[in-house]
């Protein structure tokens, strides 16, 4: 089977990328917008098209365990979540993150409840940015593909060793068809690589336990560990990122961040997700009337960008950050991120937050070059 140009979802696109990959365990629970990808994926391993164990779980938080025990017994995984199920699934997010198990889950980004809404923003990912997981955000369908297959050769490598989040935003990529690229499922196969001599492996002839009670010098050293693999894994994703470009010719900036329009600008407008996709547009309307500007997307929010936010911030007089979520309280958790990454190396680059998009709100390119103009 050669390459293919068709018509995807965003969840359809996940469950491509999955198949390519061939898990040996899927376990899931359904919920909206994330559903789609489970019901095929479902299907694919009932027609035989896919050899893999599929479990049929009675909730997102059995839906994790599942996957995580398989982890455990040297198996490739794959899950799918969204909301109030990722909320529900609480325990084992952290409990993966801190096992280092190389799970790669699915989260189609939708708003908390209460009010109830089904609709996107980021407050369900971005709750769990600190459980020891990668998180990469997407910015159309095609990203969603590629980026669920470079999870894979992250979180399965030796010096990582630690669980992807591949994230898109619900509806506006879950139930959105548009043009994908997808790659020969064998040259798919053959970058991802088996999983035969896995990082953790269960050997019923050398038992030991695992998630006994531990001393305080341990946990010290196993959270330090853990830390230092996800500074490893900013190298890593860049690397992956590089290597894929030059086997399927597609890459997203340097893996981290990726920037539009001329490095020298008075305002830099930094985005996550599709919000930052439809700030392209308002840079190209800027840029026509003759403004100086240019924006960044945040692919990777952990392990987060150090050292690309402290290059932009100098090279620029004035940062715009859009989020689409907000820790209340204080402000929205990309300028948090920024303004504290700044502060730590005595960067004065002004930082200007805007929280837009909460609960599915339309943002057009337009708003977003308002918000530019006001600020320039």
């Amino acid at each position: 089977m050669a390459e293919e140009v068709v018509m995807l979802t965003g969840n359809h696109s996940v469950s491509e990328a999955v198949k390519r990959v061939k898990p040996d365990v899927i376990a899931a629970y359904p919920i909206t917008p994330q559903t789609a990808i489970i019901e095929y994926l479902s299907r694919v391993v009932d027609s035989g098209e896919l050899d893999s164990h599929f479990i049929r779980v009675e909730s997102e938080h059995s839906a994790l365990a599942a996957v995580a025990g398989a982890s455990w017994a040297g198996a490739r995984t794959f899950t799918a979540t969204s909301s109030q199920g990722l909320l529900y699934m609480g325990e084992w997010v952290f409990w993966t993150g801190y096992a280092r198990l190389p799970v790669v889950m699915a989260v189609v980004n939708r708003c908390l409840a209460p009010g109830w809404s089904i609709w996107v923003d980021l407050q369900d990912s971005m709750a769990f940015r600190d459980a020891g997981w990668i998180q990469i955000y997407n910015k159309n369908n095609q990203e969603v593909f590629d980026t669920t297959i470079q999870s894979y050769k992250i979180a399965e490598s030796k010096d990582i060793a630690l669980p992807v989040m591949p994230c898109l935003d619900g509806f506006v990529l879950s139930h959105t068809s548009s043009k994908v690229i997808l790659s020969d499922p064998e040259e798919v196969y053959n970058f991802v690589g088996d999983y035969s001599d896995p990082i953790i492996e269960i050997d019923t002839g050398k038992p030991f336990a695992y998630g006994s009670i531990v001393m305080p010098d341990k946990y010290n050293k196993d959270r330090k560990d853990l830390m230092e693999a996800m500074e490893r894994a900013k190298a890593k994703i860049k690397a992956v990122n590089k290597e894929f470009s030059e086997t399927f010719g597609r890459s997203y900036g340097n893996g981290l961040i990726e920037k539009y329009g001329d490095d020298d600008a008075d305002l830099t407008i930094v985005g996550i997700g599709t919000l930052a996709d439809e700030t392209q547009q308002a840079i190209d309307m800027l840029t026509s009337e003759g403004l100086k500007v240019n924006s960044v997307r945040v692919r990777t929010f952990r392990p987060f960008p150090t050292e690309d936010i402290i290059d932009i911030a100098k090279k620029n007089h004035k940062l715009l950050v859009i989020d689409r979520s907000v820790s209340f309280g204080h402000e929205g958790h990309l300028q948090m991120e920024i303004e504290s990454v700044l502060k730590r190396n005595n960067i004065d680059t002004p930082v200007i937050g805007k929280v837009m998009g909460l609960g599915g709100e339309d943002v057009p390119y337009t708003r977003i070059a308002k918000a530019a103009r006001e600020n320039l």
